[in-house]
């Protein structure tokens, strides 16, 4: 520190020691500061107790105003000749803690009084105080002028007492005034011999002993004591122990003085100490009593409790009537006989009295008492393994009562229960945790059985097992060589059989497009599943239509044969091209098979195959268009009306002045190869049309105001219907291939005939459908002979040549 700063130090410091009196502090004064009025505020906490200010008495707080620089005296008022202050109701006493400031300032705070220069800085000085309450303590006793607290030695013999009291730890054996600092403080309530506590009554209602007396105001409190019922309990033979309130009581030995227990504090010269067995209880309180049970006498000899000499029984409730009158209980014991209950082999449970998880099976049992013992039929041990029950050695029943009699005293009762193992027999897998049945039940292996030997135990095994997408364990065999589900014997202490699995995974063969091509894996598999390990090969036979390019997935590389060895679920793709195909006979009627070989002149056609288009397109009605999707369909020099192209059909309109004989047309699809096919053209070659999706094939047919005949809405008896189809030859007048016919069409040339069931009927009208290209339109009435009710047979001839079959609903 600078020496000009601490001579400043210094001389401050000097300064506050002059204006200190009686222990006050100045608080410091800053320099310079110019004189003004302050508010400061001068109160207690809590704001109860009374100070002095400049010598007038104020109470809680008060607020002043005072100049900068002002002096002035602040004191706390406490007793006359006391540290603390008591309140004006005489329910409390205020200790003084200390001053201190909003500041912080003050250094010397624990002196009540304290004189001060007024300063800006500080705006608040408080007291803290702590607070202790009048305790009353009441003894209901006549009062007399022995002080309140005990003193050393004991009370005159012409004083009563009937206890003390300890508050806090200070002992008082008459009634008083205490001041508690506010908080809890422990009460402890001491009768002396011939009295009991009964409880608390005043601020604390208990009737414990010991308690905590949480002090928040003035109380009061007064302990209850009464005259006692002394109960003196004794045994027979003398000198046993017993439980009083489950507490080991020794009780008087037959002969000798009295074993006198030590005086509470402060107790009466007059007062007799309990002898050992006493007991002083209160009047009509309730105990429990029992006799510790089997214990030694100072002889080593074994003692067993029988009952109480008023007939109570073992940890009874024995109830103190209402008078204080002394009684005397005795504990009846009998000789303990020692008994000691064996397996063989050991560790295996038995029943005894109803209970099986004794901790040991060694008793000590009264003579003439009866005690039933059983040994279960079959236990475990605890390695699991299983026994069964043979005898016991006393050659009794595996359930019997056993009653020890004067012949066993100083010898005991030993029985041995001899048991049998059980044959055990393990079901394993390899790999484990896999579920086998065992005599026709399904467990998690590993199974364990315990079966006596020479008992039949049948196994079965799953011959397979999934274990993920592509995977399953395949069974090999039994370890003990036999089938799959087999029987066997059990003939030895410990036997495992196990059912041995491998791994097997799935290979997957996909092609793109898909099917595209066909596979064929060598070896060869039933279901496509090879054991983990195999070597095969596999190839991708493409389906006409389709090139194989490369593999993709498990396999790669561009031959069509590829080899991989199988260690987990694999999946390979045939990665194709499509090149245009149309299928041997691929030429057909636009309405399907018919029975005539060949297409009519002017008929629409299907041209199948595959690859035959990049996209499913349907062209324009009327006209039809010869090329779509980049699709052409070329006969000789000229192109035919397209309908609709897509991959697997195109469906187009052969040329109407086309003579019989055969021909060959040509698919141009715009970046594939061309492709041709070939068919026949004969004069007639009917095909009735079907409604899509019909199954069976319903008729393309009309009702008179032109609605579609359906099995929701059957042809009626006498109504005219509309039968459409095609290639059902040439016409009357020719017509423009590609266009819609006229609203007049011309009729068939060649003459017509309609079956419906077994009735032949001839059209009103056979002629191109108006509003359809390629279509032919035959009119018929349905008849009385026709079937009704039903799904009827239709064919038309045309020319003598029949048509296929398809159903007309009728009603």
């Amino acid at each position: 520190m600078p020496m000009r700063r601490l001579v400043s130090y210094m001389n401050r410091l000097a300064a506050t020691a002059i204006i200190l009196v009686s222990s006050s502090v100045l608080l410091a004064q800053q320099t310079g500061t110019p004189a003004a009025t302050g508010q400061i505020s001068i109160s207690t906490i809590p704001p109860i107790a009374n100070f002095a200010v400049d010598g007038t008495i104020y109470t809680g707080g008060a607020t002043f105003l005072w100049p900068a620089g002002s002096k002035h005296t602040l004191q706390f008022l406490t007793d006359t000749g006391a540290s603390f202050q008591t309140s004006s109701d005489q329910t409390a006493e205020y200790g003084f803690n200390g001053w201190v400031d909003n500041a912080g300032l003050l250094s010397l705070g624990s002196n009540p009084v304290q004189t001060i220069t007024a300063d800006p800085r500080i705006t608040a000085f408080t007291a803290t105080l702590t607070i202790s309450y009048r305790v009353m303590l009441n003894f209901f006793t006549p009062p007399d002028n022995l002080p309140p607290v005990c003193s050393a030695g004991s009370i005159p013999p012409n004083v009563f007492r009937p206890g003390v009291v300890l508050v806090n730890g200070i002992c008082y054996w008459s009634s008083t005034t205490l001041y508690i600092q506010a908080g809890a403080a422990m009460l402890n309530a001491i009768p002396f011999p011939g009295f009991v506590f009964l409880g608390w009554q005043g601020g604390q209602s208990s009737t414990a002993y010991l308690t905590s007396l949480n002090i928040v105001g003035p109380t009061t409190i007064t302990p209850t004591f009464s005259p006692a019922k002394r109960v003196t309990f004794l045994t027979n033979p003398p000198g046993l122990q017993v439980l009083i309130d489950h507490t080991p009581t020794p009780t008087r030995p037959a002969t000798g003085p009295c074993q006198n227990e030590a005086l509470p504090v402060a107790a009466p010269a007059t007062i007799t100490p309990l002898c050992v067995g006493d007991f002083d209880f209160a009047p009509n309180s309730t105990h429990t009593i029992a006799g510790v049970s089997p214990q030694n006498d100072l002889f080593g000899n074994s003692w067993v409790f029988q009952n109480w000499s008023n007939g109570d029984s073992q940890n009874a409730l024995f109830t103190v009537d209402s008078t204080t009158t002394a009684i005397t209980l005795t504990a009846n014991f009998v000789p303990g006989i020692p008994v000691s209950l064996v397996t063989s082999p050991t560790g295996l449970k038995l029943n005894v009295d109803g209970r099986v998880n004794w901790p040991s099976y060694n008793f000590v049992w009264g003579q003439g008492s009866t005690h039933q013992v059983s040994a279960p039929a079959q236990d475990t041990d605890t390695k699991g393994r299983k026994y069964t029950f043979q005898a016991w050695s006393n050659s009794g029943p595996a359930a019997q009562s056993i009653t020890p009699d004067a012949s066993s005293v100083g010898i005991g009762i030993r029985m041995i229960a001899s048991y049998s193992i059980l044959s055990r027999v393990v079901v394993q897998t390899s790999p484990p945790g896999l579920p086998i049945k065992v005599n026709g039940k399904t467990c998690q292996t590993p199974c364990t059985l315990d079966v006596p030997n020479g008992s039949q135990v049948a196994v079965s095994a799953t011959p397979s097992i999934p274990t993920g997408p592509g995977a399953r364990l395949d069974l090999t065999g039994w370890s003990d060589g036999a089938a799959s589900d087999h029987t066997f014997t059990v003939n030895a202490d410990y036997t495992t059989v196990t059912a041995n699995y491998s791994p097997s995974f799935q290979v997957s063969t996909n092609s793109n497009p898909p099917a595209g091509a066909q596979f064929a894996l060598n070896p060869s598999s039933p279901d496509g599943y090879y054991v983990a390990n195999s070597a095969i090969t596999v190839t991708a036979n493409p389906m006409p239509g389709f090139q194989f390019v490369h593999w993709s997935g498990d396999l790669s590389g561009t031959y069509a044969t590829g080899y991989l060895t199988v260690t987990r679920p694999v999946n390979v793709t045939a990665m194709l091209s499509r090149t245009p195909y149309i299928a041997p006979a691929g030429i057909t009627n636009a309405a399907g098979t018919t029975p005539v070989s060949g297409i009519a002149p002017g008929s629409l056609i299907s041209i199948s195959g595959e690859s035959l288009a990049a996209a499913s397109v349907t062209g324009p009605t009327n006209p039809l268009s010869q090329s779509i999707g980049g699709v052409s369909v070329l006969l000789g020099d000229r192109l035919l009306p397209l309908v609709s192209v897509s991959p697997q059909l195109i469906v187009a309109q052969i040329f109407s002045d086309l003579a019989d004989g055969n021909y060959t047309l040509t698919v141009i699809s715009v970046g594939q190869p061309n492709v041709t096919g070939t068919f026949n053209i004969v004069r007639n070659a009917p095909g009735l049309f079907t409604q899509p999706g019909t199954n069976p094939p319903i008729a393309l047919a009309l009702h008179e105001d032109g609605t579609p005949i359906t099995t929701a809405s059957p042809a009626k008896a006498g109504e005219l219907v509309s039968l459409l189809g095609t290639g059902f030859g040439v016409y009357t007048k020719t017509l423009l291939d590609g266009f819609q016919p006229p609203s007049n069409p011309p009729a068939l040339a060649d003459p017509v005939q309609v079956t419906v069931g077994s009735a032949t009927v001839t059209p009103d009208a056979s002629t191109a459908a108006p509003g359809y290209v390629g279509y032919a339109l035959t009119k018929f009435r349905i008849t009385g002979d026709m079937p009704s009710g039903t799904n009827a047979t239709v064919t038309v001839q045309v020319n003598g040549q029949p048509s296929n079959s398809v159903l007309l609903p009728l009603q």
